[in-house]
């Protein structure tokens, strides 16, 4: 699952660099992240980023992320969560840099979605074995 401290870690990293309040090079954060996607994604486009106010649309994104990170998500979440998406980059007209951001975002979102449902149907199979084997004996 994604560690959501080294998100955030992320964000603020590549926001200080944006920003010119941390005193680092791109290399040193990539190396750091270990070219984590949200990372690449957040580097790239950044002709793109420069037209908007990256930061208060980062701001935006993150807000959008925390709100649906950690939760089993259901159809109807990912109706909304996808219509809230698009809500963004519209919000934004479509800025490229908004969207390839908002798109790993969802990425993560799946992933973990999709992690979180794995590991729940192993421990359904694991107790079901279990009261198997106690009905057997």
């Amino acid at each position: 699952m994604t560690d959501q401290k080294l998100i955030a870690g992320i964000f603020n990293d590549f926001l200080g660099l944006y920003t010119g309040k941390i005193q680092t090079g791109i290399r040193p954060l990539i190396e750091k992240y270990k070219n984590h996607p949200m990372l690449m994604g957040l580097l790239s486009n950044l002709d793109e980023a420069a037209k908007i106010q990256a930061p208060k649309a980062m701001k935006e994104i993150y807000s959008f992320y925390k709100e649906y990170r950690g939760r089993d998500l259901e159809d109807a979440d990912w109706k909304e969560l996808t219509e809230k998406a698009r809500q963004i980059c519209a919000g934004w007209e479509e800025n490229e840099w908004v969207r390839r951001i908002v798109l790993e975002m969802i990425s993560l979102l799946d992933s973990d979605d999709a992690e979180r449902r794995r590991i729940a149907l192993e421990v359904e199979k694991e107790m079901e074995a279990a009261e198997q084997k106690m009905n057997a004996a």
